[in-house]
């Protein structure tokens, strides 16, 4: 049966039998603000704090996988952020500036036909950037998202859903070299304070 199924998928998609096994298509780009969450540890001192903002950008994907386990191995994931950075040389003292970062995920459960992946831009790139102690959703123009990896259909009718955008998606601004460009500032969940959280909804990220 699952020698069936590979078939009748290769054929769909043009490939020879057993080239791609599995299929992705993001659907859709949510961005929240989010305080730095507090957590309580006993055998430590407690230390004073004002709990900062961090910009969280969640992504929901369709997702198949044709193995037998029903797992994608691994999806490799290009974030891109355009902010309204603060520049008093520009006009109206703002110019677009875009973030981007780059994250792996491994292990992706298919069996739902769902899943969803999360990164975050940091307090101090925020504030950085747009003056801002309390920066808000209306501070970033535009989120992009890029996913490959290995067995992933990525020909004809599939390569449009291995990309999304919230703004201007038809001009693919997140591949052109039109803006100043920060680098390794949409960072992985592991790397911040909510590492500890919601375990079960997202993927782990895959340590070089």
């Amino acid at each position: 049966m699952n020698v069936i199924r590979i078939i009748a998928f290769s054929a769909l998609i043009g490939l020879a039998p057993g080239a791609d096994l599995h299929r992705v298509e993001i659907k859709e780009i949510n961005t929240t603000i989010q305080q730095t969450p507090r957590y309580q540890v006993s055998g430590l001192k407690d230390k004073p704090f004002d709990p900062r903002y961090w910009l969280e950008i969640e992504a929901e994907l369709e997702v198949e996988s044709l193995t037998d386990t029903e797992f994608i191995p691994e999806l490799r994931t290009n974030w891109f952020a355009i902010v309204r950075a603060i520049d008093k040389t520009a006009p109206g003292g703002k110019k677009n500036v875009m973030l981007t970062g780059e994250i792996t995920f491994q292990n992706i459960r298919a069996k739902d036909g769902e899943a969803h992946l999360i990164a975050f831009i940091g307090p101090d790139t925020l504030e950085k950037l747009t003056g801002e102690d309390r920066p808000n959703e209306g501070d970033v123009e535009g989120i992009a998202l890029t996913v490959s990896g290995p067995g992933v259909a990525s020909e004809g009718s599939r390569a449009a859903g291995l990309e999304k955008a919230t703004a201007k998606e038809q001009t693919r601004w997140w591949a052109k070299s039109m803006y100043e460009t920060v680098a390794e500032a949409i960072v992985a969940k592991d790397r911040t304070p909510f590492a500890p959280l919601w375990w079960d909804r997202y993927p782990t990220e895959k340590v070089d």
